[in-house]
């Protein structure tokens, strides 16, 4: 694979990037390139492995429905697009089972959203009312500026092709329009845990990003990137509790999936100033970024 975010051919291996989720599976190599410094995997699963992936054991699955992200999860991002805009219309990509556009609906703001999991396009139907495009964005048929916001949260490190799908959204955002992403951040934690960092969840994830190469991606894309927020949310506490569990179930012989939503609450309290001090820093592994449309329609 060449890179997608400079074209270039030359990496370097990181190391082997195991499936976190789902012990027993086959191993992958996370690579850096070696002209911009997009972390990725390389070679990729093909597309029916990877969607083999998302299995219903899957945490964000349909029948995992309840227990998706916090609603407080969301707030950086719908304080960035408030403070930006007046209530419009707004589309979220890879809804999931997310309670992000149920949210905003109730902020005023007229709300649609793309899932490619059919399962999660009827649940999403039946618990909130509202409906999804049932596939990726690029095949929706949307109109070019038909919409005054964009989100995609946790969802562009998944997609094989990040660039066009940012370019997607850029060309159905109205003039002056905004765009809203959560994603994991490559930063120290990264850095300092390799592969064991739970921000890079191959073979789900294709791509890690930085702050940089994120920003790269969007000024490719044609936006101008406008706020950065970093969530005090501490990695090293996370990654280390996955280690644990996967320890215990490998000592045990289990085979069910290993997954870290919270941390119990005397280790969340006291990995938090930690948490603090890295995001500060800009060097928290979550990572929220608002950006414009630069190219006017």
């Amino acid at each position: 694979m060449a890179c997608a975010l400079c074209g270039g051919r030359d990496e370097r291996r990181l190391f082997p990037a195991r499936d976190k989720m789902f012990p027993g599976r086959e191993r992958f190599s996370a690579v850096r390139c070696r002209r911009c410094g997009l972390v990725y995997l390389n070679p990729r699963p093909s597309p029916q492995s990877h969607a083999a992936a998302y299995g219903r054991r899957y945490f964000f699955s349909a029948e995992n429905a309840d227990q998706a992200q916090p609603v407080e999860h969301y707030w950086p991002v719908v304080r960035f697009l408030e403070e930006q805009e007046e209530p419009g219309r707004l589309l979220d990509i890879g809804t999931g089972n997310s309670p992000f556009l149920p949210l905003m609906r109730e902020r005023g703001w007229q709300v649609a959203g793309t899932e490619v999991d059919a399962s999660l396009v009827q649940y999403f139907r039946q618990q909130h009312g509202i409906g999804l495009h049932c596939g990726e964005l690029q095949d929706a048929g949307l109109e070019g500026g038909s919409f005054d916001a964009v989100t995609i949260m946790g969802v562009l490190e998944h997609v094989s092709d990040p660039l066009s799908l940012l370019e997607e959204a850029d060309r159905i955002l109205a003039r002056g329009g905004v765009i809203g992403l959560w994603c994991f951040n490559r930063s120290i934690e990264a850095r300092l845990l390799g592969r064991f960092w739970l921000g890079f969840d191959a073979p789900r994830h294709l791509y890690s990003f930085s702050r940089r190469t994120l920003e790269q991606l969007l000024e490719r894309a044609g936006f101008a990137v406008e706020q950065v927020y970093f969530r005090p949310v501490n990695y090293l506490a996370y990654s280390g509790m996955w280690a644990a569990a996967r320890m215990r179930d490998r000592l045990s012989g289990s085979g069910r999936p290993v997954y870290v939503p919270r941390l119990p609450a005397l280790l969340e309290k006291l990995s938090l100033p930690l948490g603090v001090a890295l995001a500060r820093s800009g060097a928290s592994s979550n990572m929220y970024v608002l950006a414009r449309k630069r190219n006017q329609q």
